[in-house]
């Protein structure tokens, strides 16, 4: 396994995100507890996730510069 960020892997960050935003319950959990919880997962959103992308080592496409057209002026 390449040690390389992909698109793929900053979805599954995403994705974790967002599953223990919406899931995840906490029976005992104390206001300062609920306040780390929500800087740690702001984050997560505003810095983790921006550095993933911003190092994403894949090629997405290629582009090919336009080919040359040969001049068909003739010299004189």
């Amino acid at each position: 396994m390449e040690n390389k960020f992909k698109d793929e892997d900053k979805q599954k960050v995403i994705d974790f995100l967002n599953f223990i935003a919406q899931k995840a319950t906490f029976s005992e959990i104390t206001v300062e507890e609920n306040i780390k919880f929500f800087r740690l997962l702001n984050f997560m959103q505003t810095v983790l996730i921006p550095k993933i992308d911003a190092n994403v080592l894949e090629v997405k496409q290629i582009i090919e510069p336009p080919k040359k057209a040969k001049s068909s002026k003739a010299k004189e």
